[in-house]
């Protein structure tokens, strides 16, 4: 989770529906691969418009501010309450000196043919594409984790669902309603949704404290039951750490569909711009292996040779996405080893099709595995596109790639 800190953050425009929080699935933060749940790929026929969109998430905290928030939920029974209050912080975890870093930039939503601020999404009187609902778009693959049952706090008072700091899964299905397409439910994570939103949560008295917010409700489907929020909220730390960016990008066939690569063109692009003299970016182009002649290593975001790499990104064949991470991780892993006081991120702009090499999220990681922990490469995924679309490999890479998706 990520504290309060200065961003460079990109934020996209996104048309914004009213939308029902549906029933879905648990937690799914797991320390080790998934063993039980099963990956469904949903293959269905689709039809009228398709709206290609681009998805990321940056951190718990809303794009346009420099604070971050924190929220747990949980069922309870008990009386209907609301409090805020702020705490003092003297252990070693005191906030003002364990700021997370610096965030790294990148795309919030891409939708096209739309408008609208996506820094606090809310819903809105725009209506949805007209017509009956269509099923989910063709080829997409999502994972199925199933339900998280109740917990005894008593034998666990634990709680890492705050910590999932990813919002796609939220954005992802705004854009199908507004595509008129159905909500896949195996897409729905429901620590997304929540994360999806800024609550403006009060900041506290200083910078060696936090401030908490706490209410319950009753439970709208079933009167015994009420639900509880306690909302930690971090103060503003200004961060100026330097940056070491590597953006890795799909240049395979399937980027053809729809706007993919122009999205994803300009996403890299406006990146670029967005980063200071003390930054530095390196670009990787890949499709069936990576296009040499376009591997930019990290130089100054204003370097001739970054802006044409990145204008020149045009859909190939097929999808190594093994490769463009290997290679990518290399030439973070020496800029890391020249910059050690910077931060770095592994940006992956793909539809997460990837059907050369290694295809499964682990067996990729393994080859590029990254060993230091103390100042590690985070990788963030940016999904492009709606059909022939894998959100369970980029969500996967992230997660367990030290990022977010």
């Amino acid at each position: 989770m990520h504290l309060a800190l200065r961003k460079y953050l990109l934020v996209f425009t996104v048309a914004i529906v009213t939308l029902a929080i549906m029933a879905c699935g648990g937690d799914d933060d797991d320390d080790a691969a998934p063993t039980t749940s099963s990956t469904t790929t949903t293959t269905r026929a689709s039809s009228g418009v398709t709206t290609t969109a681009a998805y990321s998430s940056t951190s718990d905290s809303d794009a346009s501010s420099d604070d971050a928030g924190s929220t747990t939920s949980t069922t309870i029974q008990s009386s209907t309450t609301s409090s805020t209050q702020s705490y003092g912080s003297t252990s070693s975890g005191d906030a003002s000196e364990s700021a997370a870093p610096r965030a790294a930039p990148t795309a919030t939503v891409i939708q096209q043919a739309s408008s609208g601020s996506a820094a606090t999404p809310a819903p809105s009187t725009a209506a949805p594409s007209s017509g009956a609902r269509q099923g989910s778009p063709s080829t997409t693959t999502f994972k199925d984790y199933g339900r998280t049952p109740f917990v005894d706090a008593s034998q666990d008072a634990v709680s890492t669902f705050s910590l999932d700091t990813d919002r796609t899964s939220y954005f992802l299905a705004l854009n199908w309603a507004r595509s008129g397409y159905e909500v896949e439910p195996d897409s729905v994570r429901a620590e997304e949704w929540i994360n999806a939103f800024f609550y403006d949560y009060d900041l506290p008295r200083d910078t060696r404290s936090f401030s908490m917010t706490s209410d319950v409700v009753a439970h709208p489907l079933d009167g015994g039951l009420h639900l509880a929020r306690v909302a930690l909220q971090a103060p503003k730390v200004p961060d100026n750490t330097p940056l070491n960016v590597t953006l890795v990008l799909d240049a395979s066939g399937s980027m053809s569909s729809g706007s993919r690569v122009d999205i994803a063109r300009t996403a890299a692009e406006t990146i670029r711009q967005s980063l200071g003299s003390r930054d530095r970016i390196a670009v990787v182009h890949f499709t069936t292996d990576v296009l040499n002649q376009y591997t930019v290593e990290h130089t100054r975001p204003d370097d001739r040779d970054v802006a044409r790499s990145i204008a020149r990104l045009a859909p190939h064949g097929s999808t190594n996405v093994q490769a463009g991470l290997n290679l990518g991780v290399r030439l973070a892993d020496q800029a890391r080893q020249e910059r050690p006081d910077a931060f770095n991120y592994i940006i992956l702009m793909s539809d997460g099709v990837a059907n050369v090499d290694a295809t499964s999220p682990f067996a990729i990681l393994d080859s590029a595995r990254d060993v230091d922990h103390l100042n590690p490469l985070r990788l963030i995924t940016v999904g492009v596109g709606n059909d022939n679309y894998n959100d369970y490999l980029l969500e996967q890479l992230a997660q367990h790639g030290n990022g977010w998706y």
